[in-house]
């Protein structure tokens, strides 16, 4: 374990090339499905209890109907985890790739948490994948499990399928 100079809130393996989350997803997601999943995501942040905030790091995290956006609490920020109930890819293809880069700030449990609980409601609609094993996963599955009463059963996406 190392810490890194620049963020000395990172104590992991390697912090040269980042911790991202990613998933693959169509324009459209189903709204109630979609709209369930926000509800649960606000639950799981707060059994998660990393400290997460607006997209900038400061204020509140946005919950809607049709958007999930936050980030870690400065100065633990990396990249914003946004993803939105429809969504455009910029070359016009039917499938948008999304991911968010953690590099292991402590709001990472709360993205994990928030992508099991997409994957619950939205199944084959989404698929996930990440940096590390299958493993590095138990954290929010037990999160989620003790939370939202499941969660347990959740698997990355084979990589074929993934982003």
């Amino acid at each position: 374990m190392s810490t890194s100079p620049v963020y000395p809130f990172l104590k992991h393996r390697d912090t040269s090339m980042g911790w991202t989350h990613s998933w693959k997803r169509g324009t459209e997601l189903p709204a109630a499905a979609f709209a369930q999943a926000v509800e649960d995501c606000r639950k799981a942040i707060t059994a998660a209890g990393g400290p997460v905030a607006g997209f900038d790091g400061t204020g509140e995290p946005i919950l809607g109907k049709d958007a999930i956006i936050f980030n870690g609490k400065r100065p633990a920020v990396c990249e914003t985890f946004e993803i939105h109930q429809t969504e455009f890819d910029r070359r016009g293809r039917k499938v948008f790739w999304g991911s968010c880069k953690t590099e292991h700030a402590p709001y990472d449990l709360t993205v994990k948490t928030c992508l099991v609980v997409l994957k619950r409601y939205l199944g084959d609609a989404i698929k996930i994948a990440g940096d590390g094993a299958d493993r590095d996963w138990d954290d929010a599955r037990k999160v989620c499990q003790d939370a939202l009463g499941f969660g347990a059963d959740f698997r990355l996406d084979p990589p074929e399928a993934a982003p």
